[in-house]
């Protein structure tokens, strides 16, 4: 019995119509993509800022309190030193594994795992506390809220998208 191929004219290849195996591998779309790609950087950079004040706490702080000394910047810097004094190592230290859980959930989004969305977004919403945790703010930034908002519904409305925790489907 001869074979029976269809031409697939867009990338000029053969393909046979009976076959049942299929690659049916979940794809990230494009926003999706872009989305994590500004998660990456955006909590990459945070988590590295935060690390290096947590771990260089004296150091960075008299960094920050000799640039306030500056004529030119003094007046600026002032009420950044006041914060790096009331945040303290402990503070810093917290909102690094928050930021560390953020590119960890991204990182598990980018898999295409659904879990990834549950860790960004928790360490998103509990990030949106912490000022008010270390006394810094009496409430949350209402431009982080908005941010925050619209990257976890981005990533909500993608979760069609995503596979099941217990499949293994990974796209690269």
């Amino acid at each position: 019995m001869p074979r029976l191929y269809i031409t697939n004219l867009k990338n000029n290849i053969m393909e046979n119509p009976f076959n049942t195996e299929q690659n049916t591998a979940p794809k990230r779309s494009t926003l999706l993509t872009v989305f994590l790609v500004l998660t990456f950087i955006g909590s990459g950079l945070s988590f590295l800022s935060n690390a290096y004040f947590s771990m260089f706490f004296a150091q960075a702080l008299d960094m920050v309190e000799y640039l306030a000394e500056d004529e030119a910047f003094g007046a600026i810097l002032q009420p950044l030193v006041a914060s790096v004094q009331q945040t303290g190592v402990w503070g810093y230290a917290f909102t690094t594994i928050l930021y560390l859980a953020s590119l960890i959930g991204a990182f598990m989004m980018w898999r295409l795992n659904k879990r990834g969305f549950h860790f960004y977004a928790c360490a998103q919403i509990i990030l949106l506390f912490v000022p008010m945790i270390f006394g810094l703010a009496n409430f949350p930034s209402v431009f982080a809220t908005l941010l925050t908002a619209l990257f976890v519904f981005v990533y909500a409305r993608e979760l069609k998208v995503f596979a099941k925790p217990a499949e293994e489907n990974v796209q690269e």
